[in-house]
């Protein structure tokens, strides 16, 4: 999914409201964003605050087609809209708010939620010109669940938020590059399958499980003592040092890249972070 123009084109016009002083407090956010999506948009939304964390919910009849259960167009100009108004008002706050969420749902479809996350921090990057373009949209994360907790809510009238953690956020981000090189990089395509990539943090270990085959060589070259064994799980752990990296986060002690296929593994320390995000790494 592509970011809609609008937004590219408005985030540069908010370089002058983040010079001001902040227009919207912790406590006036809330209103703030149900007003401006009501008056500019006409729709109504459902908006929390839980921890640092902003969460807009809007129920859009219509969002998804339901033989692909992709977003429609028509109605992903609406969660466009909706996510201009966070970010306008995230831009124009005193910089309380580190994420924020826009969760849309079809009650036609229920169970099923698109969800778009943003760093707030990112947004100011990209209007200041500190980061690319390409690299500002990588960095805002889609998702579509399936998620019961959706239909509870529902039907209890609810919308609970669950704070996103910089620590998920940090999984996230790079489990998405990770996935995104194997699939579009022209030099990996046809030679090797990543079946799954997962992450996780526990015990200042940030370890990532991933299922990485080489295709197209016989077996005995599969298992035994191949180059290309190490070289995927460097290239992996590349990817996860520039994402650290970029989002300066530091609550870990130990990268871990697993992959389940061969049983093989390879790990740095916090330390040698900056070796491993300039390395080149390729594959053969």
């Amino acid at each position: 999914m592509k970011n809609s123009k609008l937004i590219i084109l408005v985030l540069f016009t908010l370089a002058a409201v983040t010079s001001c002083a902040p227009t919207y407090t912790r406590e006036t956010m809330v209103d703030g964003v149900i007003g401006m999506c009501k008056k500019e948009y006409g729709v109504d939304v459902e908006v929390k605050v839980e921890g640092k964390t902003l969460g807009v919910r809007i129920p859009l009849e219509g969002l998804f087609d339901k033989e692909t259960l992709q977003p429609t167009p028509e109605a992903f100009k609406k969660v466009d809209g909706v996510m201009l108004s966070v970010s306008r008002v995230v831009l124009s706050s005193d910089k309380s708010i580190d994420f924020h969420t826009v969760i849309t749902y079809d009650k036609g479809v229920p169970g099923v939620e698109l969800v778009i996350t943003r760093y707030a921090k990112d947004l100011r990057r990209f209007v200041y010109g500190d980061i690319s373009r390409g690299e500002f949209t990588k960095r805002m994360f889609y998702d579509l669940r399936y998620n019961p907790q959706g239909i509870i809510d529902a039907w209890l009238g609810a919308f609970t938020l669950k704070e996103v953690k910089p620590g998920d956020f940090i999984i996230d981000q790079a489990t998405r590059r990770i996935t995104e090189e194997f699939r579009d990089n022209e030099m990996l395509i046809g030679k090797f399958k990543l079946a799954a990539c997962e992450g996780n943090l526990e015990a200042g270990r940030l370890k990532f499980t991933v299922d990485i085959t080489r295709e197209g060589l016989p077996m005995s070259e599969l298992i035994h003592g191949k180059a290309w064994h190490d070289q995927v799980l460097e290239l992996c752990l590349q990817k996860i040092s520039y994402t650290v990296h970029a989002y300066n986060f530091k609550d870990y002690e130990v990268i871990e890249v697993f992959n389940k296929f061969d049983n093989n593994r390879v790990e740095i320390g916090k330390n040698e972070i900056n070796r491993w995000r300039k390395k080149g790494v390729k594959i053969d």
